[in-house]
C-alpha cells in the first residue's frame, strides 16, 4: 500500500530531508521536500500529500500554526518530528490534532514503519457503518459489538469510548479528548471517568482473551492495538 503514497517533509535541517527523501523514496514513497512552514504549505495545497512530516522549529512559522493550518485544509494524517520528549510536550501535540511524533535523533526505518501504520488506519478507518477487523465487528448505526459473531453488551459510555479509540487506532487519544468527546468540554479534568468506564470495557473484553486491545499511555491518554484482534 505504500506505492505511490504521497509523502509531504517540511523540515529545515537539509541533512534530515536528505536522509528521508534517499529512505522513502527506495520504499516507494513519492516525496516532497519544503524547508520552511510557507513554502510547506503551499506544497500541501499543490502536491496533495497523503501524509505530512513536520519538523515543529521552523524558521519562519512555528510548526503549531502549520499543524493548525493544515488541520484546518484537510484530515491528512500528520507526524511530528520533535526534540522534546515530556510527557506535557507530547499530550499538547495530540491534543493540537497530531496523530503521532517521533523524536529526534530517530530511525527512518521506525519513521517509515509510523507512516505505514498512519496511512493504514487513515484508509481503513473512516467513519463506517460497519467495523470489522479480525474477531471483531462494530456496526455504529445500531451501537452494537460482536466477538466471534457473539453480541457484547455495553453501555453507551464503554461503546463511545471504544468507538473513539477504534476510529484513531493506532494512535494516542489523550485524555483530555476523550473526556471533552464523551462528557463535554467542562469535563477535561475528570481523568478518574475513564479510569473506571475503561475498567468495566476491558472486563466485558477479557471474556475474550481482548483487554489487552486497550493500551494505557500513564499520563497521556489511551490507545487501541487491533494487532491483538486475529
Amino acid at each position: 500500500m505504500n506505492k505511490g503514497a504521497r509523502v509531504l517533509i517540511i523540515d529545515d535541517e537539509r541533512s534530515i530531508r536528505k536522509l528521508l527523501d534517499i529512505n522513502l523514496s527506495t520504499q516507494g514513497f513519492a516525496v516532497c521536500l519544503a524547508k520552511t512552514g510557507k513554502e510547506g504549505l503551499l506544497l500541501f495545497n499543490s502536491f496533495r500529500p497523503d501524509i505530512v512530516i513536520l519538523d515543529l522549529h521552523l524558521p519562519d512559522i512555528n510548526g503549531d500554526e502549520v499543524l493548525a493550518q493544515i488541520k484546518t485544509r484537510a484530515s491528512v494524517p500528520v507526524i511530528i518530528l520533535t526534540v522534546k520528549n515530556a510527557d506535557s510536550d507530547k499530550i499538547a501535540l495530540l491534543d493540537a490534532g497530531a496523530d503521532d511524533y517521533i523524536t529526534k535523533p530517530f530511525s527512518p526505518d521506525e519513521l517509515a514503519a509510523r507512516i505505514r501504520v498512519a496511512l493504514r488506519h487513515s484508509l481503513n478507518l473512516k467513519e463506517e457503518p460497519i467495523f470489522r477487523h479480525g474477531r471483531i465487528k462494530i456496526d455504529f448505526s445500531l451501537r452494537g459489538l460482536e466477538i466471534d459473531n457473539e453480541p457484547v453488551k455495553l453501555t453507551n459510555t464503554e461503546f463511545d469510548l471504544l468507538k473513539a479509540l477504534v476510529q484513531n487506532a493506532g494512535k494516542i487519544v489523550t485524555q483530555k479528548q476523550l473526556l471533552k468527546e464523551i462528557w463535554g468540554p467542562e469535563s477535561t479534568t475528570q481523568t478518574h471517568y475513564l479510569r473506571i468506564y475503561f475498567s468495566q470495557l476491558r472486563k466485558k473484553l477479557d471474556k475474550y482473551k481482548l483487554a489487552n486491545i486497550i493500551i494505557t499511555e500513564p499520563g497521556i491518554g489511551y490507545r487501541l492495538d487491533l494487532q491483538s484482534t486475529n
